[in-house]
């Protein structure tokens, strides 16, 4: 008889390492642009000092764009964000829309060491799709979402 010696999966095991962050002062083209670059859906918003503030997703953008701004009409900014506008559409400069503006701020989080079942349990709590996993002083150093949390489940 065999004893089979049960691993615990922690966050640290099924997380991506090194995520990508931005500055909540980037604006929404720079955001649209970076998530289709890197075909990601979503990432943290770090301080200047590294440590995170938030987390911005594309539903998060989407949701944006679709509420216009007081000085333009809903949708406008899906415009900003078309490469079928062309260089002979003359658009209305960029509002000032930055990530600050509608990111989701003081995000739930994980340490490294936290067993990937807890890391699951405390997504759907939040009805959230990806966490970030920070170090003793708030930094990313990790990000995981939904799929990389599947991925850990037996066959």
């Amino acid at each position: 008889m065999t004893t089979r010696t049960k691993t615990r999966v922690t966050a640290n095991d099924v997380m991506t390492k090194e995520p990508i962050c931005v500055d909540a002062g980037i604006g929404i083209r720079q955001l649209a642009q970076l998530f289709e670059e890197h075909e990601i859906s979503g990432v943290p918003v770090v301080s200047g000092n590294g440590k995170l503030i938030g987390v911005v997703s594309q539903t998060d953008l989407i949701r944006r764009c679709s509420e216009g701004t007081p000085d333009a009409p809903p949708g406008y900014l899906f415009e900003l964000l078309s490469d079928e506008a062309g260089e002979d559409v003359e658009l209305v400069p960029e509002p000032l829309v930055v990530v600050g503006d509608f990111m989701t701020a003081d995000p739930v989080t994980v340490g490294p060491d936290e067993p990937a079942s807890e890391v699951a349990q405390r997504m759907a709590e939040h009805h959230i799709h990806r966490i970030a996993v920070v170090d003793e002083e708030s930094v990313p150093i990790g990000i995981i979402t939904t799929l990389d949390l599947l991925k850990v489940f037996p066959k």
